[in-house]
């Protein structure tokens, strides 16, 4: 066992109050996922399409690589904040993939980020913790947006 591979993904898990279908669009509507995830997106939703988002004075690139509604929404994005002095153009993305399934009450959201493993050295422990943390921050919001919304 290496610790590269305990940094090379992280996982998360979180029932929600509310059909699929109104997560997945709560998910893959640019004015939703702006809402809830508090940054700007400029440009739409749709595969293949590659947008610019900004998050606290972060702007960061997504690329939306599939959709099939209301299972599955997968991006690739570079981790972590950038510094506009460093060519990040050689670094690879980490891909989020979110599943989602029918549960008793509403729907369970499935969230994995991998490829941390592929990050430079230099950077993935940091990038690592920052999305670890982000991650469960950032399904609470969406939990709150869309049961508020649905109920």
């Amino acid at each position: 066992m290496t610790i590269l591979n305990s940094l090379s993904r992280i996982d998360r898990m979180i029932a929600i109050k509310a059909p699929p279908e109104r997560v997945y669009r709560a998910l893959t509507t640019a004015s939703e996922l702006a809402t809830w995830f508090k940054t700007t997106v400029e440009g739409g939703v749709a595969t293949g399409n590659k947008v610019w988002m900004t998050s606290q004075g972060q702007r960061f690139r997504v690329e939306f690589v599939e959709m099939t509604p209301p299972v599955r929404f997968v991006w690739r994005w570079h981790p972590g904040a950038m510094d506009p002095a460093v060519d990040y153009s050689k670094e690879a993305r980490t891909t989020v993939t979110f599943t989602l399934e029918p549960a008793e009450g509403g729907t369970l959201l499935h969230v994995s980020e991998t490829g941390f493993d592929l990050v430079s050295l230099a950077r993935r422990a940091s990038v690592y913790e920052d999305n670890s943390t982000g991650w469960t921050e950032v399904l609470g919001w969406l939990r709150e947006y869309v049961e508020k919304e649905n109920g």
